[in-house]
């Protein structure tokens, strides 16, 4: 065999090698079984293209390319600067509906960033191939940490600006919660001597007589019995000492006093 045939067939089998490993990390995939969607951000949160996209928790695809541009806007008018690529398997295409969220989430606490996708309900649409939709941006990181260390220096300057009446506050306090202790002492050593036992046990009962008493004057009864009280004063109110006098000598009113 001539040494170009060997060159020719080594330089074949080498692009059939490099096609299949192609192939198997996906940069190209002639016989392609995915569908694609772009999916907008402001902040994508570290994601990067190759990263995992997940639906359910599943890996169904992947970031294939990010976008920048400026300029873009959603179909409602919102400004969305960063585009993502995604494949996503056809098998998992039906779990994806137009209320599913997209978000930017991280597997651990050092792990690789990747997209997920929550799974949409029935009763929404299913999204088209190369469909647009809005994602969930990630929290700034960043943002929190130096937001919560600009809280701690206002509080500590608030602190030292205050320093005298936070110790005044703090110590006062103490105070309170010893003469509160204090005072459940005092009221725990009462309840345990029978003499006031006793008092507790008598102010209970009278105190239950006066209900029923009280829960008796708001009787039907008792309203009219202050009625004909209120109609008898309201008779002799204009009559004088000695016109009452006979008003009870009557023989009348004796028989029937006697």
């Amino acid at each position: 065999m001539k040494a170009e045939t060997k060159v020719g067939i080594l330089g074949v089998f080498c692009i059939v090698l490099l096609t299949v490993f192609a192939y198997l990390m996906g940069v190209i995939s002639p016989f392609s079984n995915t569908k694609e969607l772009f999916v907008a951000y402001n902040y994508a949160g570290g994601i990067e293209e190759g990263s995992p996209v997940r639906v359910m928790g599943i890996k169904v695809g992947k970031v294939k390319e990010i976008t920048f541009d400026p300029s873009f806007k959603m179909p409602n008018g919102e400004e969305a600067k960063l585009r993502l690529k995604i494949s996503i398997d056809k098998k998992a295409w039906s779990s994806i509906r137009k209320d599913s969220k997209f978000f930017i989430n991280l597997a651990g606490v050092i792990g690789e960033k990747f997209l997920e996708i929550s799974a949409g309900s029935v009763d929404t649409g299913e999204f088209s191939n190369g469909d647009y939709v809005r994602g969930e941006d990630p929290p700034r990181i960043d943002q929190l940490i130096s937001q919560g260390y600009g809280l701690a220096g206002k509080l500590l300057e608030v602190v030292e600006k205050n320093k005298g009446s936070v110790t005044s506050v703090i110590t006062q306090l103490d105070h309170l919660a010893t003469n509160v202790n204090k005072t459940l002492v005092l009221l725990d050593k009462a309840t345990k001597n029978r003499e006031v036992a006793k008092l507790l046990d008598n102010a209970i009962k009278i105190s239950d007589d006066l209900a029923y008493l009280t829960n008796g004057m708001r009787s039907k009864k008792a309203e009219e019995t202050y009625e004909l009280m209120h109609k008898l004063l309201f008779r002799l109110e204009p009559m004088d000492g000695p016109a009452i006098k006979k008003f009870f000598q009557q023989e009348g009113i004796k028989a029937h006093l006697f």
